[in-house]
């Protein structure tokens, strides 16, 4: 069962990430877009636990073709159709490097982060897509393992002592271990709301009091940054990371706030990202190399047509992969799996 809030949130924010790219007249309102992926943070731990925790008797098997089916055909799509757009010559080693990177989930803001493995390809919002996975992988050992009473605080502990050893060395696994208790604040979130059909404040505290605690070991070494004389980045190293730390903790109070405000207005202000949720993955993921970086058109239409164009193959792209690709191929995977359930041995 959807739930609709979430489906608007989801939508507004893959919106509001697009438009921050492609509108540059309005800086200060569109400079959330770090902001809006702790959004998707939070929403993929509320969504992986509310739809996954009652299929974990299956397996991880069933888990992680899930999670790929979801992720890598639109992925994959969206590289091959930019591929084909600029030409590019996919047998050169300074193209293979990345792109085997990015298909092994290895990318991330080399610009605004140290010791980055490789930057994500065609688009910068790959990123996050980076994260999203290996809290995909990190989720099913921690839910099946580890004792459901214990597995928040280990998620924590384990957060704070990433945190501790990457004020000095800031690397690609502490990194992300660093940042997997703000996706699985949403899994505590979805086990509240499971039970009380609403979520209270009581019920994330634990896991804001870890992140709080993460928070402050970042912002140590954010002022030991500012003590020795370097500038305050808010989108690079080491304000970033704080940033996103802050981001989440800002965006669970609106949220139980205005929850206690019972949702007053929601439907106004965000009602209207239901209709974007079901395309929501792929115009993240691609509406850069397709819109608000391309040029793989100029030349070939009048100006004035170029920008139009550009949305309508941004809009084809997403109906026809999210709409279309990864529909049927989940169809086709559940046809297997019932089939081949119904067919094993007693």
């Amino acid at each position: 069962m959807k739930l609709w809030r979430l489906e608007a949130v989801r939508g507004s924010a893959a919106a509001y990430v697009a438009f921050g790219h492609f509108i540059t007249t309005l800086p200060i309102l569109m400079s959330f877009g770090q902001e809006a992926v702790m959004v998707f943070f939070l929403l993929s731990g509320f969504v992986i636990e509310y739809s996954a925790a009652p299929v974990m008797g299956r397996g991880f098997g069933y888990y992680f073709a899930k999670r790929f089916l979801r992720i890598y055909p639109v992925l994959v799509s969206m590289f091959i159709l930019v591929c084909l757009l600029r030409r590019i010559s996919v047998g050169s080693a300074g193209f293979l490097v990345p792109l085997v990177g990015n298909l092994l989930m290895l990318q991330d803001f080399a610009p605004g982060k140290p010791h980055v493995l490789v930057s994500p390809l065609f688009s910068g919002a790959l990123w996050s897509l980076h994260y999203e996975w290996w809290f995909y992988m990190l989720y099913f050992p921690v839910a099946a393992r580890i004792p459901a009473k214990a597995q928040t605080h280990v998620v924590g502990l384990a957060g704070m002592a990433a945190a501790a050893t990457y004020v000095v060395w800031p690397y690609d696994l502490n990194r992300l271990i660093l940042y997997f208790p703000i996706w699985w604040t949403g899994v505590v979130m979805a086990r509240e709301f499971a039970l009380q059909g609403r979520v209270s404040i009581r019920a994330v505290l634990t896991p804001c009091a870890y992140l709080s605690a993460i928070g402050l070991a970042l912002l140590g070494k954010c002022l030991w940054w500012l003590n020795s004389g370097r500038r305050f980045t808010p989108g690079l190293h080491p304000f970033l990371e704080l940033r996103h730390l802050l981001g989440a903790l800002a965006v669970l109070a609106i949220a139980l706030y205005w929850q206690r405000l019972r949702w007053r207005g929601f439907r106004m202000v965000l009602g209207w990202g239901c209709w974007i949720a079901p395309v929501s993955y792929a115009l993240y993921i691609a509406h850069q190399p397709l819109l608000t970086e391309a040029t793989y058109l100029k030349g070939r239409l009048p100006t004035h047509l170029e920008q139009p164009a550009y949305f309508v193959v941004l809009i084809l792209f997403c109906c026809f992969t999210d709409l279309w690709l990864y529909r049927r191929l989940n169809r086709r995977f559940g046809a297997y799996w019932s089939k081949t359930r119904v067919a094993a041995p007693a």
